[in-house]
Formats: C-alpha cells, sequence, structure tokens
C-alpha cells in the first residue's frame, strides 16, 4: 500500500491518451470521489478528536526519496483553508440534492477545530504552557515522526513542526499567505453552511486570524506585524502587511460582523493604497504568490478594484490575463476558482458569464488517478498542463514532486456543479449561456 501512488503512475499515463472531451460528466464525480478518499484517508489522519496533534491537517504531496516514501506537510494552514472550501461547497451540494450530510459536518467541524488547537499548541513550542484561549498566534502544523503510526502510505513525516522551538521560526508561524487561504473557506462556509456552531467557529478563526497580525508593543503603538508572544520576535515586519492591511482588516469585518481595522488601516490613504496594489497586480513580473493573496481578497471582499462592483468580470480578465502574461506556466487562465467562488459569495452582477468549457476542459483533463511527477526507470514524467503543476492556486511550484493532494481540483469541480450544473435560477446567466 506504501506505493500505491506510484505503482499506478505507468497506468495514468495510457488514461491521457484518451480524449479529454471524450470523457462524460459522471467520470469527474468519480474523480472527485476518488480524489476525497485518498485526501481523507491516506494524505492525512481524519481523527473525531481534533485534540490530537497532527489529525485533520491535510499534507501537501507524497513522494519518493532515497528509497522511502514522503509525507510533506508545508504552509499547513494554507491549505487547511482550501480544505475547508471543500468541505463548505461539498457540504451544500449534498444539500442541494437531499443526501446525507453528517460525514461531511464532522469532517468540517473537526477542520475547524484544528485551527483552535494550532493556536493553542502555538506557544507550547516555545517552551510556554500559561495560554489556555486562542489569541491569533498559530502553527502551521503539528505533524511530527510519532505521527507515523497513522499512516500507511510514508516511511517519513517532513513538516514545518520541525522549527518548534527556534529562536526564530518564520516556518512555522503566522504570515499573511497563510490566511488567504483560509479567509476564501471561512467564506464560502460561512455563505453555504447553516449549521450555528461551525458558523460560529468559523467566525471565531476568522477573527484571531486577522489579530494574529495585529501588534500593539509596550508603548502602545500600534503595527501590522506577526510577533512570537513568547519570546517577542518579529515573525513577519510591518512591512510585508502594511500593504494589504485595509483589505485583511475589510476581509475580517466582513466575516466577523465585528469592526477589525486597526492602525487606522480604515482611512482614505490606506483604502487608496490598497487600490493601488490591486489595480498594479502585473508589478511582478515574473508572477508569485502575491498575485494569488490580491486575487483571494479581492474575491472575498467583492471588490473589483474599479468600482464598478462587477467583481467576477474583473476577476475573470485579470485570470486570463495573468495567464497571458505567464505562458510558461500553461495554464488556460490562473487561479480559475476565484471567480466563481466570487459568484458563489456574492452573486452575479456581471456583462459577460464566462461560458463552461474552459472548467470542463480543466476538469477533464485532470488525470484519473491523481496530478503528480513520477519517476520510472530513471525518467521522470509529469502529468499533463494544467495538472503538471503541484497546485492550480499556485502554478508556479512545477518542480514539486510525488503525488499532489488534487485539493484543487475537488474545489474547482465543486464550484463548477453550483454554479453551472445545479440549474439555480441565480446562476442563469451561467448555466444558460
Amino acid at each position: 500500500m506504501r506505493n500505491i501512488f506510484f505503482s499506478a503512475a505507468c497506468v495514468v499515463f495510457v488514461l491521457f491518451s484518451t480524449s479529454v472531451k471524450a470523457q462524460p460528466p459522471d467520470d469527474n464525480q468519480e474523480k472527485y470521489d476518488t480524489f476525497r478518499s485518498r485526501l481523507k484517508y491516506g494524505m492525512m489522519h481524519y481523527s473525531t478528536d481534533p485534540s490530537i496533534p497532527g489529525t485533520n491537517l491535510p499534507m501537501e504531496r507524497c513522494y519518493e526519496s532515497g528509497g522511502k516514501m514522503v509525507g510533506y506537510w508545508a504552509d499547513a494552514t494554507w491549505w487547511q483553508g482550501h480544505y475547508v472550501a471543500v468541505l463548505a461547497t461539498e457540504y451544500y451540494l449534498n444539500k442541494l440534492h437531499g443526501e446525507s450530510n453528517a460525514a461531511t459536518l464532522d469532517e468540517l467541524r473537526m477542520a475547524l477545530a484544528t485551527y483552535h488547537r494550532l493556536d493553542i499548541e502555538a506557544e507550547q513550542c516555545w517552551g510556554c504552557d500559561t495560554f489556555y484561549t486562542p489569541n491569533g498566534f498559530y502553527i502551521r502544523d503539528d505533524v511530527d515522526p510519532n505521527d507515523l503510526p497513522f499512516f500507511h502510505n510514508i516511511d517519513v513525516i517532513h513538516s514545518d513542526y520541525r522549527h518548534c522551538g527556534d529562536t526564530l521560526s518564520t516556518s512555522n508561524t503566522p504570515s499573511q499567505d497563510q490566511a488567504w487561504g483560509t479567509y476564501l473557506g471561512l467564506a464560502l462556509t460561512l455563505k453555504l453552511v447553516d449549521d450555528t456552531a461551525i458558523r460560529s467557529q468559523a467566525r471565531e478563526i476568522a477573527k484571531q486570524m486577522v489579530k494574529s497580525m495585529q501588534y500593539t508593543d509596550a508603548r502602545g503603538r500600534k503595527k501590522w506585524a506577526v510577533v512570537n508572544p513568547v519570546n517577542g520576535n518579529v515573525e513577519q515586519i510591518e512591512g510585508d502587511i502594511k500593504w494589504l492591511k485595509y483589505a485583511h482588516a475589510r476581509v475580517g469585518t466582513i466575516l466577523t460582523g465585528e469592526d477589525m481595522h486597526f492602525d487606522r488601516s480604515g482611512n482614505a490613504y490606506w483604502r487608496m493604497m490598497w487600490d493601488v496594489v490591486q489595480n498594479n497586480v502585473f508589478l511582478s513580473k515574473t508572477g508569485n504568490f502575491r498575485w494569488y493573496g490580491i486575487m483571494v481578497l479581492s474575491t472575498v471582499m467583492n471588490d473589483d478594484g474599479r468600482g464598478t462592483r462587477q467583481c467576477y468580470d474583473w476577476l475573470v480578465d485579470k485570470c486570463y490575463s495573468l495567464a497571458k502574461k505567464r505562458p510558461d506556466l500553461q495554464q488556460p487562465m490562473l487561479f480559475p476558482h476565484l471567480p466563481l467562488a466570487n459568484v458563489v459569495l456574492y452573486g452575479y452582477n456581471g456583462k459577460k458569464a464566462d461560458t463552461a468549457a474552459v472548467y470542463v476542459n480543466m476538469l477533464n483533463s485532470a488525470p484519473l488517478r491523481g496530478a503528480g511527477t513520477f519517476t520510472v526507470n530513471d525518467s521522470t514524467y509529469r502529468t499533463p498542463a494544467p495538472w503538471h503543476t503541484l497546485s492550480l492556486f499556485c502554478p508556479w511550484h512545477d518542480k514539486s514532486t510525488g503525488d499532489f493532494n488534487m485539493i484543487d481540483y475537488m474545489l474547482l469541480h465543486n464550484l463548477y456543479r453550483i454554479v453551472y450544473e445545479e440549474h439555480l435560477p441565480e446562476y442563469e446567466a451561467f448555466w444558460k449561456n
């Protein structure tokens, strides 16, 4: 079983020879079910007791190194947010079809409770056990070698938890990029899930996540910075966050219903600075994760950068434009899930709904056994674009090896179904297009 992913590699490439257009729609649901089962039972340790360290956190990928299988966790709270988004959209689809939601609801509850555990454990990593309530300072994962018995397909655990206790550890502490994926997951949870307790969980996580970037020093000076409350070390400096602080605070306010502005972040100047950043997303010629952060913040805020309240159109335009700017990434559009997420969150007020074809082609072309990069007889094989990279959400990570968690496929699949296949009246412009 330990080589289950890699033993299927050759089969996967044979299946690629089939025309993607020939796949019936049910194949995409079958792929979804396969990836979901693999995620829950192969790429994470699912437990109904979320207080157990290392549980309910999806690994990023599983790869072979030196004859051993390695489970790799990195930026785990970033992935956790997208995992939460998958569960929220799955819950909604089950509800639309009158299907049982008990298992999905339990899994979502555990996924959200994991944030609480990571917050409580954070100070303990630096030798302090006097923090018993969440305060916004969290660790990205708590998966360590002792968790190996939970997994049957890996020999080695590689995670950011190895940095616990480091004098300065920016590898396992909060940062604004960890918040981006979580914002998306929490927003979709609050929109699509009607369980009162879960909604309360989501709002509290959002509150603590924004607070983790707000710091008041001993002299009462307010700064947007991530500071370790145990040793006082600055884990992320104010200069990294301040250009987006208006958006962080605004998203926090939307998700919590409370005023999350801090250090004048809501005034006209910082609103203007957000507009400058948002409308100059192309300033980075090579493209990196900041593109994604700006786009996610815009999606959750329903802010199109032009004041026309047509965020969907703005997102589609940016997704296609960024893809043209980076043809080497081989994606027809970057971040294809974000326009659909915006429509699900806020409805449609655009001028031209995108056709289903681009999404159908992407879903159809996803490998039946999952995306990844494999080495067979000293030759490297990479699944075809756009599934040749670690994730559609971070396509510049095209050197990663192994089997990927396919959370990108699952979220895109569910958003596509909600908008295009369920024939809901609020999305008529899409499914009649």
